[in-house]
């Protein structure tokens, strides 16, 4: 299916003839002419292959629905136009889809949706607003009803037992009926609320109603935004969102250098001919991006270990140096549906930091394994929200009880409570894994982090190291995604700023992340030199992101434009400033205004941002002189 979309003004249409033999048919009203305003007109060829889909018509609604959100509109104009295909369907299967599409739509109160007569030569008159998102093309693939379900869990990988562990170690059996009811709720804090909301999500699988915050945060932000010269599931990224995008990488980098792992870098690409990339790819059962070159069927690198196995098997190394701990920035690419697709939640190209450790033997790799644990705890609370998640596991029931004490122990230690599934046998590679779960403003859950307990691996690819008995001997394998992908970290830091903000408090970045930490606003513009002066002392000698707001505007709309910003510090400075040697800082925290001696700032502001990473301004240092992207 192809779509052509036009944000318009507004579009009158009237059907003249027949263009088919069998056109639907219409009632008077139907056949006069309709002029609709402030519309998103949607231009639809349905194709032959559509008819092979039993999902086409949830994923043309999924994609009209999307960019009617992205648009902001209500009225909605579906408008069949054959002219986009050269491999039309038949045309009662394409009246079909319209006509269920448009049925369907109705349903949702949030718009107004009309249908152009199917069939019919038709005069059209629009005005096209001229905004980047007015026009829009996507093509909608058919994709067969095996691929999209993926493979079937294997006979006895299903979940057979479910465990709640509440933060003192205490252990409770429950089932999918009868989870509410366990006595694990008497315990009060928002620490058991965020875990009852997610044990309600895997148990349940309740699906997302609205819009995510985060897409309308990305946006007003200028951090990320949708890429219409793209594929589905892509995004740019505006400066402000590539400062904190390499933020999280810095502090990334830094935590696996402390840990002590080396860097690598592997291809994007890679050869489906090569028997280990096929294996992996089908214990991950992605969807991937491939195509056939030559004598061979190339694939995008996926969601696994395409390069980090390989690379491994080919490095020589014995039990003295153990454990091997390496790190990569992994751009990965996973088709996924249309329909499943939402915001930076889930898309078709990420980046993950993905660390691994090659260990000798299941005491060192249950050692590591804790340290690692404990290390995407830190992650969570300096960079999500401290408390703002909740630990889920997934593992074999013969693992958990053989080491339920120890298991519990990383619970205790850590403080917080966990649900575990289990299974009788694995269903990938893993015995034993965690996920580190944001739970978010809408109540779903986004997984950051994960630590996984690999015992069969190093074997089956032959990573192996040398023993003190001079043998090789296959090692036992860490994985840890630290960011299971940066763009769901920061869609996560999004949705707690929404929580934020609904529980009455002004939504914020960490101010390790801001992209502007301090904005100075001149009282006029015979100031404009001494803010100036003042950013670059903070900008290049205390490492402290400041801007100077030297525009001909009211101070004011001023403060109003950095508050839209998120600004954590608000600096102003006039004429009883500068004779008091004083600075007027407004606390956005607090949203207080304080007078502070200019080195008191400056202790106040090194103290925030402590030992995170740090770098400079994404934009001039002057408003005056910055683009507006969105």
């Amino acid at each position: 299916m192809k779509l052509l979309s036009l944000h318009c003004d507004y579009i009158k249409f009237k059907p003249i003839k027949r263009a088919i033999k069998e056109p639907e048919n219409l009632s008077e009203a139907e056949k006069k002419r309709k002029k609709i305003e402030e519309v998103l007109v949607v231009f639809t060829a349905v194709e032959k292959q559509d008819e092979e889909d039993q999902e086409i018509i949830k994923k043309y609604m999924d994609n009209i629905k999307d960019i009617a959100e992205q648009v902001k509109v209500k009225n909605i104009v579906l408008y069949p136009y054959a002219h986009l295909s050269s491999s039309l369907a038949r045309p009662d299967f394409a009246q079909k889809v319209m006509q269920e599409a448009e049925k369907e739509l109705k349903k949702d109160k949030k718009f107004e949706v009309e249908r152009a007569p199917f069939g019919y030569y038709k005069e059209f008159e629009l005005k096209c607003k001229g905004h980047p998102l007015s026009e829009l093309s996507r093509e909608i693939t058919a994709e067969s009803t095996k691929k999209k379900e993926g493979k079937k869990r294997k006979k006895g990988s299903e979940f057979c037992k479910f465990i709640l562990i509440d933060s003192n170690g205490k252990e409770y059996i429950v089932n999918e009926k009868n989870w509410k009811k366990s006595p694990i709720w008497k315990n009060k804090g928002e620490e058991y609320d965020r875990l009852k909301q997610f044990v309600k999500n895997e148990l349940e699988k309740g699906e997302e109603k609205d819009k995510p915050k985060h897409v309308y945060y990305m946006r007003e932000l200028e951090l990320v935004d949708y890429c219409q010269e793209s594929d589905l599931g892509h995004f740019k990224w505006y400066p402000k969102g590539m400062l904190i995008k390499q933020l999280i990488l810095d502090f990334q980098e830094k935590l696996a250098r402390d840990y002590g792992a080396f860097k690598i870098q592997n291809p994007l690409l890679y050869r489906l001919s090569v028997p280990s990339i096929r294996d992996l790819l089908g214990e991950f059962h992605e969807k991937d991006y491939s195509w056939k070159e030559s004598n061979d069927s190339l694939i995008l690198r996926f969601a696994s270990d395409p390069g980090a196995f390989p690379f491994m098997q080919k490095v020589n190394f014995s039990y003295k140096q153990m454990p091997i701990k390496e790190y990569e920035e992994a751009i990965c690419f996973r088709k996924e549906r249309s329909g499943e697709l939402k915001g930076l939640r889930r898309v078709r190209n990420f980046l993950m930091t993905d660390l691994h450790a090659f260990c000798k033997d299941e005491e060192q790799q249950k050692e590591e394994f804790e340290k690692l644990c404990y290390i995407c705890k830190e992650l969570m609370d300096n960079i999500i929200a401290k408390g703002r998640w909740v630990l889920g596991w997934e593992g074999t029931v013969d693992f958990y009880n053989k080491n339920k004490k120890w298991l519990i122990k990383i619970i205790t230690r850590m403080q917080v409570p966990s649900f575990f599934k289990l299974m009788k046998e694995r269903s990938h590679y893993y015995d034993m894994k965690n996920e580190f779960q944001s739970i978010e403003s809408d109540g779903a859950n986004t997984q950051i982090s994960t630590v996984q307990l690999d015992s069969i691996n190093g074997k089956r690819f032959n990573i192996c190291y040398m023993d003190k008995d001079n043998k090789k001997k296959p090692c036992q394998i860490i994985h840890c995604s630290t960011f299971g992908s940066i763009e769901r970290t920061l869609a996560a830091i999004l949705e707690n700023a929404a929580i934020d903000e609904r529980e009455g408090r002004k939504p914020f970045l960490p101010y390790w992340l801001s992209p502007t930490q301090v904005r100075i606003l001149p009282l006029s513009e015979k100031y404009v030199q001494e803010a100036e002066l003042l950013a670059k002392d903070l900008n290049e000698k205390q490492n402290i992101r400041a801007d100077v707001d030297d525009r001909d505007l009211p101070l004011s709309k001023k403060v109003s434009d950095a508050e839209k910003e998120w600004i954590h510090y608000i600096v102003t400075i006039g004429k009883k400033e500068l004779e008091n040697q004083i600075l007027s800082v407004r606390i956005r925290k607090t949203g207080k205004v304080e007078q502070m001696k200019p080195h008191n700032f400056r202790d106040m502001l090194k103290k925030e941002q402590a030992e995170m990473p740090w770098r400079p301004l994404p934009l001039p240092v002057l408003l005056s002189k910055r683009p507006k992207f969105v």
